[in-house]
């Protein structure tokens, strides 16, 4: 078979040629054509369309670079074609395309120039509608089989010669003794009647008038029905069956069981004379007990309004308590620790570990806040990515940040510390949530010590659990407090309290997949002991090994924050990465359109002074398809939303993700 040549003229052909590019642009796939350097000749108005290249025609490109939004690697296909296939199989790629991800059937065929050179076509159908289709089409009949199957209704396909073709579960089970294969089987076992005592003919069954194009709607018949033949009340409905000529091809009849609905509609007609009878002697009573019921029910709703008002209030206070409680408790450590900081700037191991205690108290802070805000927008956790986390170090940390608050919370006495932790106490999970729910752990064991005590601290492994236990000597629980102590507002310290301490640590370990124990007895103390699932020793060294390479990157940082800007973008560049900023969609937009090269990396915060960070997304996707983009934000994320992000990270940022996700990492 003779090849078409590589070098498509079509303005030197002519006639022919003119038709020829008529043609080209006409045939519904993306077609392209590549010489012998594997350089871009000739390319329809479809294949454009599908790669985004803009340029008309987009000649002299290299077939490496013809294809920027196919999402998986074509070489293998364009070194076949090289080698002098003639014929190739389609091969389906994912593309990133403007409307979202499609499905492109693919062809690299060989081609032969006049001068004995070789080129490469490309044809690509889009089959993403196809599949879809095909795909819905799978489940519509999986869903119809079974529903078919499970309607508690007798359900049954008759073919034009009155033969069963098919029967439901149910409709199987109406003669035990025996199916019938045909219409005139299931009128000899039915017997069928009207209500009123009729019989019914061969011809005069629903069934059959169906089949001559008759539509029967909610017939009530009495059958024989059962092992025992009883007698039972059916509602029929039945359909003629037509093909795409309109030709009845076979009938569906639907029987419903209606006997005790029939047995109750004559109940309530008799019980509705009676009460007709009865009404007519008390309406005038029954008037006035009205109006004395609606009167009481509007002031019984009055009355639980004002008291659900009240109840909402208090909810309110003693959420803001808890949080107000919760923060401060992560203030505190920094406050104290950024004092050490300034008092001790000479002594560099000083400074270092003031530094992590605050980055610590910092990131147990934000976790505050990350949950108050999925309460206010009322969404679940998401969002956040579950690290592994070491109990034991995470119980050194909580000893650290709250042992010069000791003596305060036991109220001048001695709190003596037993710790016995385990190496490799190693769960999956997130730090700061996990350091809150042992922080609240420890200062309520502090709490119930008022005279001092002795304040225990344990981890311990098994080959799937992880155990945190903490323990104290304080006045202990009764078993009325122990059942109640998880529930949300329940607290024994009158105003002292919120109720939310405990409830708080309950949140965090059902978060975390565990569960948590209460041993306690008055007079004597209490355990309250922390379950997790144990993280494996290869999610461990995943984390702990990976060394992370820097790769430098042009990054364009959108904040309006002066602080953030400054902060983050000493952070960028500190990683080798050469980064503009701006602080707004406009001037980010104009920096964008004027970059040369373009930007590698967009990082822009979603709420700006002159517009939202997604105009911005959007707007960058649409004309740079290859740019990796972040959002940054102080929000929870919203399902769904960041659909144009490659990357999503709440604020307060973690440099370590940040970082990795600037470098493609993430």
């Amino acid at each position: 078979m003779t090849q078409p040549s590589v070098g498509l003229d079509f303005a030197r052909i002519g006639i022919s040629g003119v038709r020829l590019e008529a043609l080209f642009e006409a045939v519904p796939l993306a077609i392209a054509v590549f010489d012998g350097d594997l350089r871009l000749v000739n390319a329809n108005a479809r294949y454009r369309e599908l790669t985004g290249i803009t340029a008309a025609p987009p000649t002299r490109l290299s077939i490496y670079d013809a294809f920027p939004n196919a999402l998986a690697d074509l070489t293998d296909q364009i070194d076949a074609a090289l080698r002098g296939a003639t014929l190739a199989t389609a091969v389906r790629i994912p593309f990133q395309h403007r409307a979202g991800r499609r499905l492109i059937e693919t062809i690299f065929a060989a081609l032969t120039e006049e001068s004995g050179g070789r080129g490469i076509l490309f044809a690509g159908n889009d089959v993403s509608e196809r599949e879809e289709l095909r795909e819905t089409l799978s489940r519509s009949v999986a869903q119809l089989e079974s529903i078919f199957d499970v309607i508690p209704d007798s359900v049954r396909v008759f073919d034009t010669e009155g033969r069963t073709v098919r029967s439901n579960t149910q409709a199987l089970q109406d003669h035990p003794a025996g199916q019938p294969s045909t219409l005139r089987e299931l009128w000899q076992l039915d017997r069928p009647r009207t209500v009123d005592g009729t019989s019914l003919f061969m011809h005069e069954h629903p069934t059959a008038r169906a089949l001559r194009g008759e539509r029967v709607r909610g017939e009530t018949l009495a059958v024989r029905r059962g092992a025992d033949g009883l007698q039972m009340i059916i509602e029929v409905n039945s359909n003629p069956l037509y093909d795409e000529h309109g030709k009845i091809r076979g009938a569906v009849t639907v029987e419903r069981d209606v006997t005790v609905k029939t047995q109750l509609a004559k109940a309530l007609e008799e019980e509705a004379r009676r009460t007709a009878e009865l009404y007519e002697r008390v309406s005038t009573e029954a008037e006035r007990l009205e109006r004395m019921v609606q009167e009481r029910t509007q002031e019984l709703l009055a009355l639980q309004e004002a008291r659900a008002r009240e109840r909402r209030l208090a909810a309110v206070g003693q959420l803001a308590a808890g949080v107000m409680h919760d923060v401060n408790n992560a203030l505190n450590p920094i406050m104290a620790a950024a004092y050490l900081l300034e008092a001790n700037a000479e002594n560099p191991t000083a400074v270092r570990d003031y530094a992590v205690r605050i980055a610590k108290a910092a990131e147990t802070g934000a976790a505050t806040a990350a949950r108050v805000g999925r309460f206010i927008r009322q969404e679940p956790l998401q969002a956040e990515r579950e690290e592994p986390v070491d109990l034991s170090v995470v119980s050194d940390e909580v000893v650290a940040m709250t042992r010069p608050l000791w003596a305060e919370r036991a109220r001048g006495g001695t709190v003596h510390l037993e710790c016995d932790l385990a190496q490799g106490a190693m769960v999956r999970g997130i730090a700061g949530e996990l350091r809150e729910a042992l922080l609240n752990l420890v200062q309520n064991a502090l709490d119930a010590m008022a005279g001092g005590g002795t304040l225990g601290m344990r981890t311990m492994t098994t080959d799937s659990e992880v155990k945190l236990e903490v323990r104290d000597t304080g006045i202990g629980m009764s078993a009325e407090v122990r059942d109640r102590a998880f529930e949300p507002f329940f607290t024994t310290k009158g105003k002292a309290g919120t109720g939310l301490g405990l409830a708080e640590v309950y949140g965090i370990v059902k978060r975390h997949r565990g569960y948590a124990e209460i041993e306690s007895m008055p007079g004597v103390g209490t355990t309250i002991r922390l379950v997790f699932p144990k993280s494996s020793p290869q999610h461990v060294t995943d984390v702990t090994n990976t060394v992370r390479s820097r790769v430098a990157r042009r990054v364009l940082l959108v904040e309006d924050h002066p602080d953030s800007r400054e902060f983050m973008q000493a952070l960028l560049e500190s990683d080798g990465h050469q980064v503009d900023t701006a602080i707004g969609l406009t001037d980010a937009m104009a920096l964008l359109e004027q970059a040369d090269p373009a930007y590698d990396v967009l990082v822009t915060d979603i709420g700006l002074a002159d517009g939202s960070g997604w105009d911005l997304t959007s707007f960058a996707r649409e004309r740079w398809p290859s740019m990796r983009i972040g959002i940054v934000t102080g929000w929870e994320p919203r399902v769904g939303a960041g659909a144009d992000g490659d990357f999503i990270l709440r604020k307060p940022v973690r440099t370590s993700e940040l970082l990795a996700q600037v470098a493609g990492e993430g």
